[in-house]
């Protein structure tokens, strides 16, 4: 772990600035926020709010999930792996990302592909975000009811049967709905929180106060009265919330309940560094060095799961590099973001915390478990496996092997801090696909009079003044409107035209994507895809980052190199599901396996045509633009 705070210390200290170098970063110019804001989605926010938004976004469950799931590898590749992707790929990526979204005027992933590299290359990029996003979505809201559902054997837990903590089915203890009770009343509370910081102006630390009181009257609640509902009762109850919420201004619900869930987070990581610290100090010696997680356990990984290469990369996922990143950079933090330099403290910064907690999971792993426990929680000879409770518990035996706090408590802790990653996320993955499903009907459907906005003029740029005075010239902004004629609508046409710009209409496509995968398939059947398909995003993330600087005359290997290691692996990972997995089940009939099987092709196909387009966009040489 001291080891790792060395390694992300550099990569900020030194590397960050480099590659803001590279990037081109000015602290005069005008952000989007700035100029637009609009008060629903550009707005104009404290950068350590922002980041709070950001970082509960980009977390998620995947620093979590994948490091349990993949240190059957060894604990040694997994950390060298979670090392290196952090600082050169992942943190790159999110910066990069985040910069060129707002350079570009607050816009997406999509859009700047159709800038620099053509139509074509915007709707393949459209249609496989979308479905890259119900994939995430898919996989965390399974995580959630996972971890609603989560149970383990009382006398485990150092308990006696007459404890009032946790709630008891069939002498096991519910430990996970005490988490999911703290969530809505976080929630509940949120709206306060963004009128006081936004509206009022209250200072950020006096905010952070209420938001740590809000937390303590979360757990409170929680642990008086745990939420006692079926998984597809809390899937659906989040999908109600989630619908609702992508369509309210991104203060009222998104940002603010970030911003006090971020408060949890936070003190879950200081809890797992102060639990490490204190397990090393007293040495409690309750894992011996033979029976414990070896450093490298690469032949049985790789007898169990497949080959280390590609799978522990993949499934990692964002603990060291994740193109998920991207759409929030360009979907909600672009838009929020009141100065340039920000980029790099929300970016660059925040994929580094992201990867610290990934190392601070498998260190709780390594200390926390013996490898005969880890299997028995996370690759069960018998059942299915539950690395939700891999984690709870692993972090459990830590705390209570360094704090000296029940088990109990410490499993507590982490289920708080993972269901709280996990919702913040699904909050803003389907803000983000509504935003891609917006952009889809406005392009599709642009020369019809609903959707079309017709630019005053033939100027390929429009002067953006701040409040500061400075004015600055945004490339392509007015380039996005249509100029040529509008058709007009009348009748059944308009209405339907008319529907498809509702926010409730397009959140609720994005919500009915998440369910049709959800509800048909295991976390531990999408994650594989997820991760690879993340990865995959990430990999033309960076290509369409490497576009945006050949057409700017910068040094492009800082993201050309890890564009194409990301390729090579996440497309032998989807090519092998394909060939060994979904193939086979969807002709033995197996549940699911249709869905995922067409997932799979369709977004190879849209990866190779993208990676076309880019390189015929490359070879033609376009001319330079100045800045």
């Amino acid at each position: 772990m001291a080891v790792a705070v060395l390694v992300f210390f550099w990569g900020g200290r030194f590397y960050a600035p480099l590659i803001g170098r590279v990037l081109g970063e000015r602290a005069d110019r005008v952000t989007p926020a700035v100029a637009i804001n609009d008060g629903r989605d550009y707005v104009p926010t404290r950068t350590p709010v922002v980041f709070a938004h950001h970082y509960a976004s980009i977390a998620g469950a995947g620093p979590i999930i994948g490091p349990v799931l993949a240190i059957l590898y060894g604990w040694g590749p997994a950390l060298l792996w979670i090392l290196l992707g952090g600082v050169f790929l992942g943190a790159v990526h999110d910066f990069v990302a985040t910069h060129i979204a707002v350079r570009e005027g607050g816009k997406n992933l999509t859009v700047i592909a159709r800038r620099y590299i053509g139509k074509g290359a915007f709707v393949l990029l459209l249609f496989l975000l979308v479905a890259i996003l119900a994939l995430v979505c898919a996989a965390f809201l399974d995580l959630s009811a996972t971890a609603l559902t989560s149970k383990v054997d009382i006398a485990t837990l150092q308990l006696s049967p007459d404890q009032t903590m946790f709630r008891v089915v069939d002498g096991q203890a519910v430990i996970g709905g005490i988490a999911s009770s703290s969530v809505v009343v976080i929630t509940a509370c949120s709206p306060l929180i963004g009128f006081l910081y936004l509206k009022r102006k209250w200072p950020v630390w006096i905010c952070s106060l209420l938001a740590i009181f809000i937390c303590i009257c979360s757990i409170i609640v929680g642990l008086r009265w745990p939420m006692s509902v079926e998984p597809f009762t809390w899937k659906m109850m989040l999908s109600g919330y989630v619908l609702i919420a992508a369509g309210l201004p991104v203060w009222l619900l998104l940002q603010s309940r970030d911003f006090i869930n971020v408060h949890i987070l936070y003190m879950g990581i200081v809890f797992l560094v102060v639990s490490l610290v204190a397990a090393a100090v007293r040495g409690g010696g309750q894992i011996s060095q033979i029976s414990g997680i070896p450093i490298s356990n690469w032949a049985q990984g790789s007898s169990t799961l497949g080959p280390g290469w590609p799978i522990m990369f993949v499934i990692i996922a964002c603990g060291a590099v994740s193109g998920f990143h991207s759409l929030c950079a360009g979907g909600t933090t672009c838009k929020q973001l009141r100065d340039e330099m920000a980029a790099r403290k929300v970016g660059y910064y925040g994929m580094l915390l992201e990867s610290f907690l990934a190392v601070c999971v498998v260190c709780c792993l390594v200390v926390g478990l013996s490898l005969q426990a880890y299997k028995g929680y996370c690759y069960p000879e018998v059942a299915k496996g539950n690395a939700v409770l891999t984690f709870a518990m692993s972090v459990g035996h830590t705390a209570n092997m360094g704090l000296g706090l029940p088990i109990a408590a410490g499993a507590l802790g982490a289920m708080l801090l993972l269901e709280g990653f996990l919702v913040t996320t699904l909050d803003t993955a389907i803000r983000l696909t509504r935003y891609l499903i917006e952009e889809g009907w406005a392009t599709f459907f642009g020369r019809y009079d609903v959707f079309a906005q017709v630019s005053q003029g033939p100027q390929e740029a429009v002067e953006l003044v701040g409040a500061d005075g400075i004015s600055v010239e945004e490339p392509h902004i007015a380039g996005d409107l249509r100029t040529g004629p509008v058709v007009e609508t009348r009748g059944l046409s308009r209405i339907v035209l008319r529907t498809l710009k509702y926010y409730w209409v397009n959140s609720g496509l994005a919500v009915g994507l998440m369910l049709l995968l959800a509800l048909t398939n295991s976390y531990l059947a999408v994650w594989e895809i997820f991760g690879s398909t993340n990865q995959l995003l990430a990999a033309l993330s960076l290509l369409v980052g490497t576009t945006w600087l050949i057409r700017r005359g910068r040094v492009i290997w800082y993201t050309l190199l890890p564009a194409i290691f990301m390729l090579v692996t996440s497309f032998t990972m989807m090519i092998r599901l394909l060939v060994k997995t979904y193939i086979p089940g969807w002709q033995a009939g197996q549940t699911g396996m249709t869905a995922l099987l067409v997932a799979d092709v369709l977004v190879l196909a849209m990866a190779v045509g993208i990676i076309g387009l880019m390189l015929r966009r490359w070879l033609a040489g376009d001319e330079k633009i100045a800045e």
